[in-house]
């Protein structure tokens, strides 16, 4: 489902794509993901569309159709509704990312897992280099895929479901979780 997350995807198309009814389905996501199957689209589309957003000049409505919303309008309130602000404000932020790395829940993730658990066993799959430290409990992530913090206040932040947490990612449990992203920019922008 993740690689098919720039379609238009709706719950019954996916409940008969595996075989199950869409309230079966339903009730899984709830259980196992901790959020809703809509919630849970939404919240990737709307990532894809932070890296197309932060990593391209495109503009919003081919984005917002790049990504399965058939209505600007929609994206723009799911876009608001997921990252706090709008989609032209969050481009300006991001305008000095170089790189994105999107993390999507999948059911393997463990109650007790948190988000450096879950993106240190991503990289590792993936086998991207993931270096990093910790101070005083403060998880300092140094540098992903040989992308290094640098003099010019350029680094590794990472958001949880749009919204950039003030905790360290090894302090933030995974429960509700839709999507985790690792964003290398301009710190000084933000």
């Amino acid at each position: 489902m993740v690689k098919n997350i720039t379609k238009p995807l709706s719950l019954n198309e996916v409940s008969n794509r595996v075989y199950l009814s869409p309230s079966y389905l339903s009730r899984l996501f709830k259980k196992y993901l901790n959020i809703t199957f809509i919630d849970y689209i939404n919240h990737l589309k709307i990532a894809k569309a932070k890296e197309l957003l932060a990593l391209s000049t495109r503009p919003v409505n081919i984005i917002a159709n790049d990504v399965g919303f058939s209505q600007t309008s929609y994206f723009t309130k799911t876009f608001k509704k997921n990252g706090g602000h709008n989609a032209s404000l969050f481009r300006r932020r991001h305008a000095a990312t170089t790189k994105i790395f999107t993390i999507p829940h999948v059911v393997s993730w463990s109650e007790d897992d948190t988000v450096f658990d879950v993106s240190k066993r991503y990289f590792k799959d993936k086998k991207i280099d993931f270096f990093y430290q910790t101070a005083n409990d403060f998880l300092y992530v140094n540098s992903i895929d040989g992308l290094t913090d640098s003099t010019e206040n350029r680094g590794w932040l990472f958001t949880v479901d749009g919204n950039q947490p003030t905790e360290s990612a090894n302090q933030i449990k995974i429960d509700s979780i839709a999507e985790i992203q690792w964003i290398y920019t301009d710190l000084g922008r933000l």
